[in-house]
Protein backbone atom coordinates (compact mmCIF):
# COMPACT_ATOMS: atom_id res chain seq x y z
CA UNK A 1 0.00 0.00 0.00
CA UNK A 2 1.11 3.16 -0.51
CA UNK A 3 2.12 5.32 2.45
CA UNK A 4 0.78 9.15 2.45
CA UNK A 5 3.63 11.50 4.26
CA UNK A 6 4.45 14.97 4.15
CA UNK A 7 6.77 16.75 1.70
CA UNK A 8 8.76 18.08 4.37
CA UNK A 9 10.19 14.54 4.95
CA UNK A 10 10.66 13.15 1.03
CA UNK A 11 13.85 11.52 1.04
CA UNK A 12 15.90 10.87 -2.18
CA UNK A 13 15.38 7.28 -3.36
CA UNK A 14 11.87 7.02 -2.25
CA UNK A 15 9.71 5.94 -4.72
CA UNK A 16 5.95 7.11 -5.36
CA UNK A 17 3.35 5.78 -4.63
CA UNK A 18 0.55 7.39 -6.72
CA UNK A 19 1.10 9.19 -10.00
CA UNK A 20 1.13 13.52 -9.24
CA UNK A 21 -1.15 15.24 -11.49
CA UNK A 22 -1.13 19.10 -12.26
CA UNK A 23 -4.81 20.67 -12.15
CA UNK A 24 -5.79 19.57 -15.61
CA UNK A 25 -5.20 15.98 -15.20
CA UNK A 26 -1.97 16.02 -16.75
CA UNK A 27 0.59 13.58 -15.34
CA UNK A 28 3.86 15.18 -13.35
CA UNK A 29 5.35 12.68 -12.45
CA UNK A 30 3.98 8.65 -12.05
CA UNK A 31 3.39 5.90 -9.85
CA UNK A 32 7.22 4.50 -9.03
CA UNK A 33 9.27 6.90 -10.14
CA UNK A 34 12.31 7.35 -7.60
CA UNK A 35 12.82 11.05 -6.29
CA UNK A 36 15.44 12.78 -6.85
CA UNK A 37 16.67 16.38 -5.08
CA UNK A 38 14.68 18.02 -8.01
CA UNK A 39 11.59 16.17 -7.49
CA UNK A 40 11.46 16.68 -4.22
CA UNK A 41 12.14 20.71 -3.95
CA UNK A 42 9.22 20.81 -6.58
CA UNK A 43 6.55 18.55 -4.79
CA UNK A 44 7.60 20.65 -1.78
CA UNK A 45 6.61 23.81 -3.53
CA UNK A 46 3.34 22.33 -4.93
CA UNK A 47 1.88 19.52 -2.45
CA UNK A 48 1.95 19.01 1.64
CA UNK A 49 1.84 15.55 1.25
CA UNK A 50 2.29 12.56 -1.33
CA UNK A 51 2.14 8.71 -1.50
CA UNK A 52 5.68 6.87 -1.08
CA UNK A 53 5.76 3.17 -1.76
CA UNK A 54 6.79 1.65 1.48
CA UNK A 55 7.33 -2.45 1.77
CA UNK A 56 5.50 -2.77 5.15
CA UNK A 57 2.58 -2.53 3.34
CA UNK A 58 2.55 -4.92 0.67
CA UNK A 59 -0.98 -6.57 -0.43
CA UNK A 60 -2.56 -3.49 1.14
CA UNK A 61 -4.47 -0.75 -1.43
CA UNK A 62 -5.96 2.49 -0.64
CA UNK A 63 -9.55 2.02 -2.05
CA UNK A 64 -10.67 4.37 -4.34
CA UNK A 65 -14.14 5.86 -4.73
CA UNK A 66 -13.42 6.87 -8.56
CA UNK A 67 -10.33 5.55 -10.90
CA UNK A 68 -7.69 8.47 -11.22
CA UNK A 69 -8.66 8.63 -15.39
CA UNK A 70 -12.22 9.62 -14.15
CA UNK A 71 -11.81 12.45 -11.82
CA UNK A 72 -9.32 13.85 -14.14
CA UNK A 73 -11.36 13.79 -16.62
CA UNK A 74 -13.80 15.38 -14.49
CA UNK A 75 -11.59 17.93 -13.51
CA UNK A 76 -9.99 18.70 -16.79
CA UNK A 77 -13.92 19.44 -18.12
CA UNK A 78 -14.03 21.96 -15.06
CA UNK A 79 -10.81 23.81 -15.80
CA UNK A 80 -11.62 24.16 -19.17
CA UNK A 81 -15.09 25.83 -19.10
CA UNK A 82 -13.95 27.77 -15.72
CA UNK A 83 -11.06 29.09 -17.43
CA UNK A 84 -13.40 30.22 -20.48
CA UNK A 85 -15.74 31.78 -18.49
CA UNK A 86 -13.09 33.54 -16.44
CA UNK A 87 -12.19 35.58 -19.86
CA UNK A 88 -15.77 36.82 -20.51
CA UNK A 89 -15.78 40.22 -21.19
CA UNK A 90 -19.67 40.22 -18.76
CA UNK A 91 -21.32 38.75 -16.26
CA UNK A 92 -24.27 39.71 -17.76
CA UNK A 93 -23.78 37.61 -20.63
CA UNK A 94 -21.78 34.82 -19.19
CA UNK A 95 -22.82 31.33 -20.95
CA UNK A 96 -21.65 28.12 -20.69
CA UNK A 97 -19.84 26.73 -24.02
CA UNK A 98 -22.34 24.56 -26.01
CA UNK A 99 -21.17 20.82 -24.94
CA UNK A 100 -20.43 21.30 -21.22
CA UNK A 101 -23.53 20.79 -19.82
CA UNK A 102 -23.73 17.47 -21.69
CA UNK A 103 -20.58 16.29 -21.16
CA UNK A 104 -20.71 17.03 -17.24
CA UNK A 105 -23.95 15.45 -16.88
CA UNK A 106 -22.70 11.97 -18.98
CA UNK A 107 -19.72 11.97 -16.61
CA UNK A 108 -21.81 12.95 -13.45
CA UNK A 109 -23.81 9.56 -14.39
CA UNK A 110 -20.84 7.78 -14.61
CA UNK A 111 -20.01 9.28 -11.10
CA UNK A 112 -23.44 8.30 -9.57
CA UNK A 113 -23.13 4.45 -10.84
CA UNK A 114 -19.81 4.15 -8.87
CA UNK A 115 -20.76 6.07 -5.87
CA UNK A 116 -24.08 4.34 -5.29
CA UNK A 117 -21.99 1.05 -5.28
CA UNK A 118 -19.88 2.46 -2.52
CA UNK A 119 -20.90 1.38 1.22
CA UNK A 120 -17.96 3.73 2.55
CA UNK A 121 -15.57 5.82 1.44
CA UNK A 122 -12.50 4.87 2.66
CA UNK A 123 -9.88 6.84 1.06
CA UNK A 124 -8.34 10.46 2.13
CA UNK A 125 -9.79 12.41 -1.12
CA UNK A 126 -8.08 15.54 0.73
CA UNK A 127 -4.89 13.92 -0.29
CA UNK A 128 -4.76 14.57 -3.38
CA UNK A 129 -5.29 18.16 -4.02
CA UNK A 130 -1.72 19.92 -4.61
CA UNK A 131 -2.08 24.28 -4.12
CA UNK A 132 -2.24 24.95 -7.82
CA UNK A 133 -5.58 22.21 -8.20
CA UNK A 134 -7.14 22.55 -4.80
CA UNK A 135 -10.21 24.67 -6.13
CA UNK A 136 -11.14 20.93 -9.16
CA UNK A 137 -10.05 18.41 -6.40
CA UNK A 138 -12.62 20.62 -3.84
CA UNK A 139 -15.09 20.59 -6.66
CA UNK A 140 -15.06 16.54 -7.45
CA UNK A 141 -14.52 15.79 -3.43
CA UNK A 142 -17.62 17.78 -2.33
CA UNK A 143 -19.82 16.03 -5.60
CA UNK A 144 -18.85 12.82 -4.21
CA UNK A 145 -19.87 13.63 -0.43
CA UNK A 146 -22.89 14.91 -1.89
CA UNK A 147 -23.77 12.06 -4.09
CA UNK A 148 -23.16 9.59 -1.45
CA UNK A 149 -25.73 11.11 0.95
CA UNK A 150 -28.33 11.54 -1.79
CA UNK A 151 -28.22 8.14 -2.76
CA UNK A 152 -27.97 7.28 0.98
CA UNK A 153 -31.42 9.27 1.21
CA UNK A 154 -32.93 7.26 -1.79
CA UNK A 155 -32.75 10.01 -3.56
CA UNK A 156 -34.51 9.19 -7.61
CA UNK A 157 -31.83 9.77 -10.39
CA UNK A 158 -33.00 12.71 -11.80
CA UNK A 159 -32.54 14.40 -8.34
CA UNK A 160 -29.08 12.69 -7.88
CA UNK A 161 -27.79 13.84 -10.94
CA UNK A 162 -28.96 17.19 -10.48
CA UNK A 163 -27.23 17.17 -6.87
CA UNK A 164 -24.20 16.28 -8.10
CA UNK A 165 -23.76 18.53 -11.10
CA UNK A 166 -24.75 21.32 -8.37
CA UNK A 167 -22.19 20.17 -6.43
CA UNK A 168 -19.35 20.74 -8.90
CA UNK A 169 -20.55 24.09 -9.88
CA UNK A 170 -21.33 24.85 -6.39
CA UNK A 171 -18.30 27.18 -6.02
CA UNK A 172 -18.29 28.65 -9.42
CA UNK A 173 -19.41 32.09 -8.22
CA UNK A 174 -15.72 32.43 -6.98
CA UNK A 175 -14.65 33.69 -10.32
CA UNK A 176 -15.90 36.93 -9.68
CA UNK A 177 -14.28 37.22 -6.09
CA UNK A 178 -10.74 38.91 -5.89
CA UNK A 179 -8.18 36.26 -6.32
CA UNK A 180 -5.95 38.10 -3.66
CA UNK A 181 -8.84 38.00 -1.47
CA UNK A 182 -9.67 34.63 -2.37
CA UNK A 183 -6.70 33.29 -1.07
CA UNK A 184 -5.84 35.61 1.66
CA UNK A 185 -3.79 33.43 3.96
CA UNK A 186 -4.72 36.18 7.34
CA UNK A 187 -8.54 36.80 8.82
CA UNK A 188 -10.31 38.73 6.26
CA UNK A 189 -11.82 42.08 6.81
CA UNK A 190 -15.15 42.95 7.04
CA UNK A 191 -15.10 44.57 3.58
CA UNK A 192 -12.97 41.73 2.33
CA UNK A 193 -15.57 38.57 4.21
CA UNK A 194 -18.42 40.55 2.17
CA UNK A 195 -17.03 40.43 -1.05
CA UNK A 196 -16.08 37.12 -0.59
CA UNK A 197 -20.03 35.79 0.37
CA UNK A 198 -21.34 37.32 -2.57
CA UNK A 199 -19.64 33.90 -4.55
CA UNK A 200 -23.03 32.33 -3.45
CA UNK A 201 -25.32 34.82 -5.55
CA UNK A 202 -22.68 35.23 -8.30
CA UNK A 203 -23.04 31.84 -9.14
CA UNK A 204 -26.95 31.18 -8.37
CA UNK A 205 -27.32 34.57 -11.24
CA UNK A 206 -24.99 32.88 -13.21
CA UNK A 207 -26.12 29.32 -13.34
CA UNK A 208 -29.76 30.42 -13.16
CA UNK A 209 -29.15 32.19 -16.84
CA UNK A 210 -28.13 28.49 -18.37
CA UNK A 211 -31.07 26.67 -20.01
CA UNK A 212 -29.50 23.73 -20.09
CA UNK A 213 -29.25 23.46 -16.05
CA UNK A 214 -32.14 22.92 -13.97
CA UNK A 215 -33.10 25.47 -11.30
CA UNK A 216 -32.32 23.38 -8.81
CA UNK A 217 -28.78 23.21 -9.28
CA UNK A 218 -28.67 27.02 -9.68
CA UNK A 219 -29.46 26.33 -5.60
CA UNK A 220 -26.61 24.55 -4.92
CA UNK A 221 -24.78 27.69 -5.53
CA UNK A 222 -26.91 29.86 -3.86
CA UNK A 223 -27.32 28.23 -0.75
CA UNK A 224 -24.31 25.82 0.15
CA UNK A 225 -23.65 28.57 2.90
CA UNK A 226 -27.30 28.54 4.39
CA UNK A 227 -27.19 27.20 8.10
CA UNK A 228 -29.94 25.68 10.04
CA UNK A 229 -29.88 28.97 12.44
CA UNK A 230 -29.81 31.20 10.06
CA UNK A 231 -26.23 32.67 10.51
CA UNK A 232 -25.50 31.68 6.93
CA UNK A 233 -25.23 33.32 3.66
CA UNK A 234 -26.23 34.69 1.82
CA UNK A 235 -30.13 35.03 2.54
CA UNK A 236 -29.90 33.88 6.28
CA UNK A 237 -32.61 31.05 5.80
CA UNK A 238 -33.58 28.75 8.94
CA UNK A 239 -34.24 25.10 9.00
CA UNK A 240 -36.95 24.13 6.76
CA UNK A 241 -36.38 26.83 4.36
CA UNK A 242 -33.18 25.73 3.09
CA UNK A 243 -33.65 23.19 -0.06
CA UNK A 244 -32.67 19.61 0.73
CA UNK A 245 -29.68 20.14 -1.81
CA UNK A 246 -28.17 23.11 0.62
CA UNK A 247 -28.25 21.07 3.91
CA UNK A 248 -26.36 18.56 1.61
CA UNK A 249 -23.49 20.69 -0.02
CA UNK A 250 -22.99 22.66 3.83
CA UNK A 251 -22.08 19.06 4.80
CA UNK A 252 -19.99 18.51 2.02
CA UNK A 253 -18.34 21.29 1.62
CA UNK A 254 -17.27 22.09 5.14
CA UNK A 255 -16.13 18.69 5.36
CA UNK A 256 -14.02 19.33 2.32
CA UNK A 257 -12.91 22.50 2.78
CA UNK A 258 -11.87 21.62 6.71
CA UNK A 259 -9.82 18.89 5.62
CA UNK A 260 -7.96 19.88 2.91
CA UNK A 261 -4.04 21.28 3.64
CA UNK A 262 -3.86 24.79 2.39
CA UNK A 263 -0.53 26.71 2.01
CA UNK A 264 -1.33 28.77 4.88
CA UNK A 265 -2.63 26.19 7.33
CA UNK A 266 -2.59 21.63 7.65
CA UNK A 267 -6.09 20.34 7.33
CA UNK A 268 -7.93 19.17 10.12
CA UNK A 269 -8.32 15.45 10.86
CA UNK A 270 -11.25 13.47 9.28
CA UNK A 271 -12.19 12.45 13.25
CA UNK A 272 -11.55 16.20 14.46
CA UNK A 273 -14.19 17.70 11.41
CA UNK A 274 -16.64 15.04 12.65
CA UNK A 275 -16.32 16.06 16.20
CA UNK A 276 -17.04 19.36 14.87
CA UNK A 277 -20.54 18.43 12.49
CA UNK A 278 -21.84 16.39 15.76
CA UNK A 279 -21.27 19.58 17.67
CA UNK A 280 -22.93 21.47 15.28
CA UNK A 281 -26.25 19.58 14.43
CA UNK A 282 -28.98 21.85 14.71
CA UNK A 283 -27.32 25.01 15.20
CA UNK A 284 -25.48 24.81 11.67
CA UNK A 285 -26.24 21.61 9.69
CA UNK A 286 -28.83 18.93 9.99
CA UNK A 287 -28.62 16.20 12.02
CA UNK A 288 -30.04 13.46 9.73
CA UNK A 289 -27.67 14.59 7.26
CA UNK A 290 -24.79 14.61 9.22
CA UNK A 291 -25.71 10.99 10.90
CA UNK A 292 -25.67 9.96 7.17
CA UNK A 293 -22.80 11.18 6.02
CA UNK A 294 -20.80 9.69 9.15
CA UNK A 295 -21.89 6.12 8.09
CA UNK A 296 -20.94 6.78 4.52
CA UNK A 297 -17.17 8.57 5.11
CA UNK A 298 -14.64 6.63 7.54
CA UNK A 299 -13.47 8.83 10.06
CA UNK A 300 -10.34 7.38 9.51
CA UNK A 301 -9.27 6.94 5.96
CA UNK A 302 -7.10 3.81 5.11
CA UNK A 303 -3.84 5.48 5.26
CA UNK A 304 -4.13 7.84 8.00
CA UNK A 305 -1.09 8.18 10.44
CA UNK A 306 -2.18 7.36 13.33
CA UNK A 307 -0.19 7.81 17.04
CA UNK A 308 -1.92 5.04 19.43
CA UNK A 309 -2.30 5.85 23.20
CA UNK A 310 1.15 3.52 24.24
CA UNK A 311 2.93 6.25 22.41
CA UNK A 312 3.40 3.92 18.87
CA UNK A 313 2.52 5.34 15.62
CA UNK A 314 0.56 3.35 13.31
CA UNK A 315 -1.19 3.30 9.79
CA UNK A 316 -5.10 2.48 9.38
CA UNK A 317 -5.05 -0.22 6.97
CA UNK A 318 -8.73 -1.40 7.13
CA UNK A 319 -12.14 -0.31 8.96
CA UNK A 320 -14.78 -1.86 10.88
CA UNK A 321 -17.82 -0.68 9.91
CA UNK A 322 -19.70 -1.85 12.58
CA UNK A 323 -17.12 -0.23 14.81
CA UNK A 324 -15.96 3.38 12.35
CA UNK A 325 -13.75 5.01 15.53
CA UNK A 326 -12.01 1.07 16.12
CA UNK A 327 -10.02 0.18 12.77
CA UNK A 328 -7.54 -2.24 12.24
CA UNK A 329 -3.83 -0.68 12.15
CA UNK A 330 -0.44 -1.65 11.47
CA UNK A 331 1.89 -0.59 13.68
CA UNK A 332 4.99 0.45 11.97
CA UNK A 333 7.80 -0.27 14.53
CA UNK A 334 7.46 -2.84 17.40
CA UNK A 335 9.50 -3.79 20.05
CA UNK A 336 10.76 -7.57 17.89
CA UNK A 337 11.64 -4.91 14.81
CA UNK A 338 8.91 -5.87 12.41
CA UNK A 339 5.31 -4.50 11.80
CA UNK A 340 2.57 -5.95 13.31
CA UNK A 341 -1.38 -5.66 13.05
CA UNK A 342 -3.72 -4.32 15.65
CA UNK A 343 -7.64 -4.79 15.74
CA UNK A 344 -8.49 -1.69 17.89
CA UNK A 345 -12.10 -3.35 17.52
CA UNK A 346 -10.91 -6.16 19.98
CA UNK A 347 -8.07 -4.40 21.35
CA UNK A 348 -9.54 -2.18 23.80
CA UNK A 349 -6.87 -1.55 25.89
CA UNK A 350 -5.48 0.96 22.84
CA UNK A 351 -7.21 3.99 21.61
CA UNK A 352 -6.17 6.44 18.80
CA UNK A 353 -4.85 9.78 20.40
CA UNK A 354 -4.25 11.58 17.08
CA UNK A 355 -4.92 11.29 13.71
CA UNK A 356 -4.13 12.84 10.29
CA UNK A 357 -1.06 14.89 11.37
CA UNK A 358 1.77 13.21 8.87
CA UNK A 359 4.18 15.91 9.43
CA UNK A 360 4.76 14.98 13.09
CA UNK A 361 5.77 11.38 11.86
CA UNK A 362 8.98 10.07 10.78
CA UNK A 363 9.83 8.30 7.06
CA UNK A 364 10.88 5.18 6.64
CA UNK A 365 13.89 4.79 4.97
Amino acid sequence: MPRQIATALLRPGMKLGRSIYDERGRVLLRRGVELKEAYIARLKHYFSSVYIEDRAFDGIEVPQVIADEQRHELQMTLADEWGRVAKAASFERVAFSRNFARSLSDQMRNLMTTVRFTTCIQEDLSALAGYDNATYVHSVNVAIYALAIGAGLGLPDSMLLDLGVGALLHDIGKLWVPGHVLNKPDRLTAEEYEQVQKHAGYGHDMLVRQPELSYQIAHCAFQHHERMNGSGYPRRLRGDEIHLFGKILAVADVYDAMVMHRPYRPGVSPADVMEYLFSSVGSLFDLEIVSLFSRKVSMYPVGTQVLLSDGRVAVVVGLREAVPSRPLVRVLSDQEGGPSDIDLSVTLNLTIVHAGDVTIYTAID
